[in-house]
């Protein structure tokens, strides 16, 4: 599909006119997509969508895989809200696109956080995402 610059800026014009940033931006995006025969990234995919409870003194590891990532995860991090404490939040060397949640959990409680991720980028800037667990320590 061929679409001309001016086609293109008509498009731009017209989504700057009307409410809302969202309606811009999706309209640059297949705008783009037109010009530039690319399709947008996917949304990245957190799996599990749980985690498994862990026990006051007792060692606990659990893996958090990444998927629909175009390019490898480069980094990860608790963005809202805590991890127990003794627990740690690290990128998995392998596989690819993995995270650790690992250590030995010193309190009992319901701990709700968030994970951060992003992808490094190639020509254009990475994916980025987050999760929120609830991790039950009891």
């Amino acid at each position: 599909m061929q679409v001309s610059e001016q086609t293109l800026g008509r498009a731009i014009s017209r989504s700057r006119r009307r409410s809302g940033c969202i309606r811009a931006t999706i309209a640059c995006a297949v705008a783009l997509t037109a010009v530039l025969g690319c399709t947008p990234r996917p949304a990245l995919e957190f799996s599990p969508a749980t985690l498994p409870d862990a026990q006051v003194g007792s060692t606990y590891a659990a893996t958090i895989t990444v998927s629909q990532a175009a390019t490898p995860v480069g980094g990860a991090t608790v963005s809202g809200g805590a991890l127990p404490e003794g627990l740690e939040l690290a990128l998995a060397g392998e596989p690819d696109n993995t995270i650790q949640i690992s250590g030995t959990p010193t309190a009992a409680g319901t701990f709700t956080f968030t994970v951060y991720v992003w992808c490094y980028g190639t020509n254009v800037s990475g994916q980025t995402a987050t999760q929120q667990y609830t991790l039950t320590v009891g």
